[in-house]
């Protein structure tokens, strides 16, 4: 395959740096500029340039143009690229999900309670206004006790449904109440949205890699799994999905994280996000998107969700867990044309979901708490990854790999060739460290030398000494 033309655009911008003929805080050349030097269009150039953004590399000001961003890939060296998927580790062919034991032994060691969780999932829980949600919790629990005590049947608490579809609207959803289930977390939403549109013994396009609980759910219902690649900068393929459609290949959906990805924190540039809901509304393939990290963005602007452009093929999935509060397992379901199947797998499987964190969420919502929290976490999580990102660069073998998060609140790491992340999390969590290895994200075990880590952790000299102690097994092949 050869060199895409915004590669081409973004390699010009970087050699213009990397040779300081372009200095920090200084402009590149416009885009319409760029476009005549390059002879390509005005797109090519917006698209390049978006995909320099989110590395990290240039900035846009409003009605000025493209900055140089102070440090740019002076900073850190090492880290300028992030790690790529070769199309060559992919099969583009259907198999049965079957996750093996040993697998998920490496999801258990992540989770043990006596490691520092670089691995884990969730966030610290400093990071949450506990607090304020107690308050809340407590005063609607106070004001009908009689209504917390009852069952929620069917969508949710109207009162919360409200809130969410005001907040939907905010990301450019325009999503009516109705068609709003709140569930018990992301996973029970993501269960409802793969059994609305799937049978037992179906095939399913999902992203590699992919977040771990996509293939676990995969292999619950019996399903297979067609792995599509995921660039950690601009997520899904959409022409490898374009591919295995034209060959003949009818999955039964898509399943794919498409702002800060779990494992990759990659996103979907907006081009790419269109040719998507084009190729899936030709062949009339349902969408299912995880949204539960769109809100993380450290740029001035939140990804604009699949369901903004698709609202009746995308099923989307909102949660409060990785924002707000993980303990009151609160997320959302928005279906579509498949609402009503959803609402009744919903009322089989589970019935009723808690009223009073529901209502506690609502009040919180209500008094505008949550943008200040966003905010502030924001923030926090941004400085994190830039430490983190720095300390490996310190302390890890040459040619180790980052990505460059412009949002959630993962890295996902690449070792050099010869380097097994399987190996390097069995070494640490022998010495009280966990770290997620890139088999989990995988229905294949690909991704052996990748390694997720979470720096959604409170900074400390432990974990700045648990880093430099990874650094030092990782040299060990």
């Amino acid at each position: 395959m050869g060199i895409k033309k915004y590669d081409q655009i973004m390699r010009r911008i970087e050699d213009l740096i990397s040779l300081n003929t372009i200095k920090d805080g200084e402009r590149v050349p416009s885009v319409r500029s760029m476009a005549k030097q390059m002879g390509v269009s005005v797109m090519t150039v917006l698209e390049g340039y978006r995909r320099l953004e989110s590395l990290g590399l240039i900035e846009s000001r409003p009605q000025s143009g493209y900055y140089v961003r102070p440090g740019a890939l002076h900073a850190s060296p090492p880290l300028a690229r992030p790690p790529r998927v070769s199309r060559s580790d992919i099969a583009l062919r259907t198999e049965s999900v079957l996750i093996p034991e040993s697998v998920e032994r490496l999801l258990t060691q992540a989770l043990r309670k006596d490691v520092l969780p670089l691995g884990s999932g969730m966030p610290a829980a400093d990071y949450y206004p506990s607090e304020e949600l107690s308050i809340c919790l407590a005063r609607v629990a106070r004001s009908d006790p009689e209504l917390v005590n009852r069952y929620c049947i069917g969508g949710g608490q109207g009162v919360l449904v409200e809130r969410i579809a005001r907040w939907m609207m905010e990301a450019g959803c325009v999503t009516p109440e109705e068609e709003i289930v709140v569930t018990a977390g992301a996973t029970q939403a993501l269960m409802l949205a793969i059994r609305a549109v799937t049978r037992p013994g179906d095939t399913v396009a999902v992203e590699s890699p992919g977040y771990y609980g996509f293939y676990s759910l995969l292999q619950f219902f019996n399903l297979k799994a067609v792995e599509i690649p995921c660039d950690p900068q601009s997520g899904l393929a959409v022409d490898a999905l374009q591919t295995i459609l034209r060959q003949g290949l009818r999955p039964a959906c898509v399943i794919l994280s498409p702002a800060y990805s779990n494992p990759t924190a990659a996103v979907m540039p907006d081009t790419n996000k269109e040719e998507l809901v084009k190729l899936c509304l030709d062949y009339n393939l349902p969408i299912i998107e995880d949204d539960t990290f769109g809100e993380l963005s450290y740029d001035t602007y939140r990804p604009r969700p699949l369901k903004a452009l698709a609202p009746d093929t995308v099923l989307h999935v909102g949660s409060f867990s990785k924002v707000l509060a993980p303990g009151y397992r609160v997320a959302w379901l928005a279906g579509g044309r498949h609402t009503r199947d959803i609402l009744r797998c919903h009322a089989m499987s589970v019935l009723a979901t808690p009223v009073v964190t529901q209502l506690a969420l609502a009040s919180y919502l209500k008094g505008g708490g949550l943008k200040r929290h966003l905010r502030l976490l924001r923030k926090k999580y941004q400085v994190n990854a830039g430490l983190l990102q720095a300390k490996i660069a310190l302390c890890f073998p040459a040619g180790t790999r980052t990505c460059n998060p412009r949002g959630g609140h993962f890295l996902w790491v690449e070792l050099p060739p010869g380097h097994d992340a399987v190996k390097l999390s069995v070494a640490a969590a022998e010495e009280g460290i966990s770290i997620a290895p890139g088999v989990l994200f995988s229905s294949r075990q690909h991704y052996r030398r990748n390694f997720r880590l979470n720096f959604a952790v409170k900074w400390s000299e432990e974990v700045e000494k648990a880093i430099e102690r990874l650094g030092e097994l990782s040299a060990v092949r």
